[in-house]
């Protein structure tokens, strides 16, 4: 491993200490640390991240990491105005480079294994990216505007049954599920049998490559809301989100399920949120998934809850009750 890349992975593991001799000011928060855009200036508290496994920066409001790179060269050079042989000067004053054959030899395994991962994730992620003309295959069916939605909610979302009979996702009506990207990264699917406990099927089922997990339903077109806000509002599934929608309400995610994920939670870092508000099902499971996710929220965000009747979810109300409810600023219906 040669000078550059040791002075890397020494600067990245003694971080906490170069962003104070530096004088950035920052939070821990999960696999980030967050703060004011040292660069510019800015106001904005979560405005500047480091990313404590791959080593780099970002600032999400004026975007310095373009204008510099996006390393510890970089974060320096910007910090300091000095130039690259400067900079690298400085790294070596001020972290200790010696390191025992022993711990070299630590330091390039962990190096290639985490190069290893990464590059797995990529090629995963490619394999489960879908061609938009997937769409095509979705079929309009009523069953949400029997449920009082809009005939253009619907289309917006892109809600509709497959052409397959007897297939895995069929009986279901289908929403794709979109990452910031804009890409189709899989799909989930609500049964049409309304007695789906006696058939003793589940609800919701999600296409079998996709990982609910890493992923949030509707971020693609909440993201600018919720960095607008800062606010996140997070429910259980697409017809929660859609409610909302309809009644104005843009900055809202669902988990697809009443868990809370840390790989969720970085989605939200990214955009980044710094308060999550919580609307999960007003029934013990929701209550219950609530309860632990505040818990495993509250380090790196603001939360709080909204409270919805007893045994409803976002869903089950009218746009006028929601209205009320999350004290919409937009009185009239969004355009969809």
């Amino acid at each position: 491993m040669n000078k550059i890349k040791i002075l890397k992975e020494k600067a990245n593991a003694n971080i906490h200490e170069l962003l104070e001799l530096l004088g950035v000011t920052y939070k821990d928060r999960y696999v980030y640390l967050n703060g004011p855009c040292p660069i510019h200036g800015g106001d904005k508290k979560n405005g500047w991240s480091w990313h404590i496994n791959r080593g780099v920066w970002q600032c999400y409001t004026a975007h310095c990491h373009d204008e510099h790179d996006c390393d510890i060269f970089g974060l320096i050079r910007a910090l300091k105005d000095m130039t690259f042989r400067q900079a690298k000067a400085w790294l070596e004053k001020n972290v200790d480079c010696s390191y025992s054959k022993e711990e070299m030899k630590e330091l390039e395994d962990q190096r290639s294994n985490r190069e290893f991962v990464n590059h797995a994730k990529r090629f995963a992620s490619r394999k489960k990216v879908y061609d938009v003309s997937c769409l095509d295959r979705l079929i309009y069916h009523d069953y949400l505007e029997r449920r009082g939605y809009s005939r253009k909610i619907i289309e917006r979302y892109h809600a509709g049954v497959g052409e397959r009979k007897n297939g895995y996702m069929s009986d279901r009506l289908i929403f794709p599920v979109i990452n910031m990207a804009g890409e189709i990264v899989g799909f989930t699917g609500r049964t049409l049998f309304d007695d789906w406990e006696e058939r003793n099927i589940p609800k919701w089922k999600h296409s079998l490559d996709f990982d609910a997990s890493r992923n949030l339903f509707n971020i693609n077109n909440a993201q600018d809301s919720i960095r607008q806000r800062g606010e996140a509002i997070i429910v259980e599934g697409p017809f929660d989100v859609l409610r909302l929608e309809e009644a104005g309400v843009h900055n809202s995610v669902a988990l697809l399920g009443k868990i809370l994920h840390n790989a969720q939670m970085t989605l939200l870092m990214g955009i980044p949120a710094d308060n999550i508000k919580f609307a999960l099902d007003a029934d013990a499971a929701g209550r219950s998934g609530t309860q632990k996710a505040m818990e495993l929220a509250k380090s790196f965000f603001g939360v709080s809850t909204i409270l919805l009747p007893d045994g409803k979810d976002c869903g089950d109300l009218s746009i006028e009750k929601v209205r009320r409810i999350f004290n919409c600023e937009n009185k009239k219906c969004c355009k969809t």
